[in-house]
């Protein structure tokens, strides 16, 4: 039987360089999450020495030029997350740190590139791909991220590590928000069909 598979737009500034497939993980984002995750495992107490010793490097890595942003609150938050799928969710769910993310449309994904990649100034419509992708459809999950971007919000404001675990459960679980922001996320086998231009008014 052939697989099933279906279409769908990936936008990005880095994991398609050449060739016929995206690579999960392409830019290797689980190895900022994978101390969070492997300090949970430990204790609250060791999660807590890896987040305050992220902050330090991360200000520092900032101040020396080395990254853009102080990413040590998101590598955290999906730290938890991943714990959480792989305690939870481990045979019925996508990384958030091991796959590839996608659209469901061209518009969709030419809208969240100019808002997250253009409009912010971190790159040019030079530096980013707009991709036509065929995807093993066994290997998709639709998520919604709103649940995790509260998360984000609390463990800035508050370092709930309790509400931000339970926000994890409910994103992995399938449960939608008032409002929900629709993510898919795949890591099975995929197909580049198209490199689409990424041109903006």
């Amino acid at each position: 039987m052939a697989p099933v598979t279906m279409t769908l737009y990936h936008y990005s500034v880095d994991s398609y360089q050449s060739g016929g497939k995206l690579i999960n993980d392409f830019k290797k984002q689980f190895r900022f999450a994978e101390p969070f995750m492997l300090a949970l495992q430990k204790s609250e107490e060791c999660f807590w020495g890896a987040y305050f010793a992220a902050m330090s490097y991360s200000r520092e890595l900032c101040a020396l030029g080395l990254r853009k942003h102080e990413n040590y609150i998101k590598d955290a938050v999906e730290g938890i997350f991943e714990y959480v799928r792989r305690r939870d969710y481990p045979d019925s769910s996508a990384s958030r740190v091991g796959c590839v993310y996608y659209c469901e449309s061209k518009e969709e994904a030419l809208r969240y590139l100019k808002d997250d990649c253009i409009d912010n100034g971190d790159f040019t419509v030079d530096q980013v791909k707009l991709l036509e992708v065929e995807v093993d459809a066994t290997t998709v999950f639709r998520y919604d991220q709103t649940f995790f971007n509260d998360a984000v919000d609390i463990m800035e404001e508050s370092r709930d590590l309790a509400r931000v675990m339970a926000l994890a459960g409910r994103y992995y679980s399938g449960e939608r928000s008032d409002n929900p922001l629709i993510e898919i996320l795949a890591d099975g086998e995929n197909r580049i069909i198209a490199e689409i231009p990424t041109l903006f008014d």
